[in-house]
């Protein structure tokens, strides 16, 4: 048995190894291109992304108030408007009043800045006689060109910066019915102090301040009274 075991396993490999038919040629010659193919292929290494960059930031612009200037004139230089202007500029308590040499913020076109109140320069004062006899009596209603040429558009002025006190002092550095700094009211021509003039005096000057810088010098309240 063992000699038979022996002898069969020689006779089925010698057909095997003996065959020499093209077919198995092939076979063994595309295998061995394959293989020697395979050892020439190289990986190609990943692709790196490249990070997006990230956006520039925005450089702040600020602006320093120069002497005469008030809100409107700088927002109107710098392609804003007087609102945006006092959102922008938590520093600002009242947009009337401005300092020489502040640093302002310029808000960008987009930016969106959160809204405040804005405020006031509103004081209650006791009416004359005169006074409670005047706002008693029914108005008439004027054409805007009226208004302006007999002063009502001045008392309306006046009654919202300061109640309609053209005498009015509270040491607040403002003065008088259309509430003047000294220096503007030294801009315009008046001496002494604006709350010892008249009205019509007041009237006079707030129509030559008007003249040289619109209604803006009294943002708050011309924005109030829908004055433009």
């Amino acid at each position: 048995m063992r000699l038979f075991a022996t002898s069969a396993a020689a006779l089925f490999i010698v057909p095997i190894m003996a065959t020499g038919s093209p077919a198995i040629a092939n076979s063994t010659f595309a295998l061995s291109s394959t293989a020697k193919n395979s050892t020439q292929l190289s990986v190609k290494p990943a692709s790196t992304v490249q990070p997006t960059p990230a956006p520039a930031a925005v450089k702040e612009q600020t602006v320093t108030v120069q002497p005469g200037d008030y809100l409107t004139k700088v927002a109107e230089t710098n392609n804003t408007t007087s609102l945006r202007m006092f959102y922008a500029n938590p520093n600002i308590a009242n947009p009337d009043l401005i300092f020489p040499n502040e640093e302002l913020k310029v808000p960008t076109a987009t930016e969106t800045l959160a809204p405040r109140e804005v405020p006031t320069n509103q004081q209650m004062a006791t009416p004359t006689t005169a006074e409670s006899t005047q706002a008693a009596a029914p108005r008439v209603v004027r054409t805007a060109a009226a208004v302006t040429a007999d002063g009502s558009v001045w008392d309306r002025l006046a009654a919202c910066e300061a109640g309609g006190n053209w005498s009015i002092n509270t040491g607040n550095g403002f003065y008088g019915g259309l509430q003047f700094t000294l220096s503007s009211w030294q801009a315009a021509g008046g001496t002494g102090y604006p709350n010892e003039a008249s009205r019509d005096e007041q009237i006079a000057r707030g129509q030559i301040l008007q003249a040289r810088q619109g209604w803006g010098a009294w943002p708050a309240c011309t924005a109030k009274l829908g004055i433009s």
